[in-house]
């Protein structure tokens, strides 16, 4: 089961993520996520991986899905230190052409 860990830093929510990311920590991310920027003033949103074991291509579409609502309304979607075992799966998605990569969260947060 994967891990979710939600932190507002300002603007910003920074979501960690750790374990497998299938169909199910997919469904997690998108209700999670979406119940937070309906309610709280979210501008940028960052999705740290550097737990992550797996991604599936339900979790990647759930992170073009938020990146939709993010860019749409002026903000900023980015991701945070991709381990080695999921980074070809991200490459073959083509999120690094819609989202900045940061290695950490403080350069993340200190982007924006």
């Amino acid at each position: 089961m994967a891990a979710m860990e939600y932190e507002l830093v300002g603007q910003s929510l920074v979501v960690r993520l750790a374990g497998e990311l299938d169909l199910v920590a997919a469904a997690r991310f998108k209700e999670a996520v979406e119940e937070i920027l309906d309610r709280r003033p979210v501008r940028h949103l960052y999705v740290n991986l550097a737990g992550a074991t797996f991604v599936d291509s339900a979790f990647l579409g759930s992170l073009l899905g938020r990146y939709r609502r993010i860019s749409r309304e002026g903000g900023r979607m980015g991701i945070i230190g991709v381990p080695p075992q999921v980074r070809p799966a991200l490459e073959l998605s083509g999120i690094f052409r819609t989202m900045d990569e940061f290695s950490t969260e403080r350069d993340a947060l200190s982007a924006g």
